[in-house]
């Protein structure tokens, strides 16, 4: 009885923190190791845990380091509160350097930060 109490206080708290929850997905086969100059094509979603975010989502930020973005396709909203986005990067970082893509959104409702690093 005190797991499951407990488990519903941490998800309680876990709505509670996050406005929305990013996910950031490597479209096809995901490598083990990058390499300068491949380019990679991610799917970034965002599922509103908040059903009225006061942030649109073309407010959406996306910190680059070690990559760059290319291209990418208008927001999409799948479901009801659920949008998603593909975009085309470029690794531009050289071995022993960092390529991550961050996902960035900042609201009163405490926003969400979530990166994604490909391995060099």
């Amino acid at each position: 009885m005190k797991k499951i109490i407990f488990s519903a206080i941490l998800l309680f708290t876990y709505v509670l923190i996050f406005a929305c929850d990013p996910l950031i997905t490597v479209e096809g086969k995901e490598k083990s190791k990058y390499k300068r100059n491949d380019e990679v094509i991610v799917k970034v979603k965002i599922t509103f845990t908040h059903r009225n975010c006061t942030v649109d989502i073309k407010d959406t930020k996306f910190e680059q380091e070690g990559i760059k973005i290319l291209s990418g396709t208008d927001w999409k909203e799948v479901e009801p509160g659920i949008w998603e986005r593909k975009l085309k990067i470029k690794i531009i970082a050289e071995k022993g350097q960092e390529a991550k893509l961050t996902v960035v959104r900042a609201c009163n409702k405490g926003g969400c930060n979530l990166s994604k690093t490909f391995p060099l």
